[in-house]
């Protein structure tokens, strides 16, 4: 059987895993379809230690199929979703170059090649550069940000030059992306992409995302609704889950407080207009879907 392979590759602090976990509720239902959803503790050690051997020791075929072999443990699967968030570099790095993680598309082309007799597509979400660095920066202690930031045009940087380096390295890989601000209404669209299903599946996470803008309590009377509607699926149900989250979103939805050195809101604002024009310049790339609103 030829397996697809579905690598989600990042990007940094923005679902945070979240997609492995959510498909990992249906797992069994997965299963059945044909879809495997492993915990990556079972892979990315041994995909880890491959990747350190590219470029000085030649991986041969039989240690590739025993890489598939292994996370595959006997059973056979049409699709394998696979999660390695730090794909596009070390996150303390991801301003070398003046650019976005400037070895995104060697380290995406890198991993796709340890599955080269298999299909792969590639699973990708963006965050505007203006939330992205400070989140990343807080994240990493490796270093300061004299370091982090130095020279870098901060007005220059473009999720599309990534984009197209990764494809550029992954040749016959579709690509799929999406905004990591719009990831809470979207997010069953995603999963359905991840898992390669139509709209007939409803996902048992797909809620998951929805603290960001929902109480606890009311993330629970969504659930009940929609449980209360087994037939509302595909537009319809997203619909609904739109006027829902509209009528109950919390008023003080917390934003990200951005305090970096040299930092103006207007160097915010006119980061964010940036990022805005550079995703359509990525929804108009061939061999990219773009999930959105």
């Amino acid at each position: 059987m030829t397996t697809t392979i579905a690598l989600h590759i990042g990007a940094p602090e923005t679902d945070q895993e979240q997609l492995t976990w959510s498909l990992r509720k249906d797992a069994e239902a997965l299963s059945e379809q044909g879809v495997l959803v492993r915990r990556p503790g079972l892979y990315r050690s041994r995909l880890s230690r491959m990747l350190d051997r590219v470029g000085t020791e030649y991986i041969t075929d039989i240690e590739r199929a025993g890489l598939l072999d292994s996370i595959l443990r006997g059973g056979p699967a049409s699709r394998v979703v696979l999660s390695r968030a730090n794909t596009l570099g070390a996150p303390a790095w991801m301003l070398n170059g003046d650019c976005l993680f400037q070895n995104a598309g060697r380290n995406t082309g890198e991993l796709r090649d340890l599955f080269s007799e298999h299909p792969c597509e590639l699973l990708l979400g963006l965050r505007n550069p203006a939330t992205l660095i400070p989140a990343v920066f807080g994240a990493q202690g490796e270093r300061g940000w004299d370091d982090f930031g130095a020279g870098t045009d901060f007005l220059a940087l473009r999720w599309s030059e990534v984009v197209a380096e990764i494809l550029e390295e992954c040749p016959g890989c579709p690509m799929t992306v999406w905004c990591h601000e719009e990831t809470p209404l979207i997010w069953p669209d995603i999963l359905r992409r991840a898992a390669g299903l139509g709209p007939g599946f409803v996902f048992s996470g797909e809620l998951d995302m929805l603290g960001q803008l929902l109480s606890g309590e009311a993330i629970e009377e969504l659930a009940a609704a929609l449980d209360a509607q087994p037939g509302l699926a595909g537009e319809e149900r997203r619909q609904f889950k739109a006027r829902f989250v509209e009528e109950n979103m919390l008023e003080d939805v917390v934003e990200q407080e951005i305090d970096l050195p040299g930092w103006s809101q207007g160097m915010i604002d006119a980061m964010t207009e940036t990022y805005l024009a550079d995703l359509e310049l990525i929804r108009g790339m061939p061999h990219v879907t773009f999930l959105g609103l």
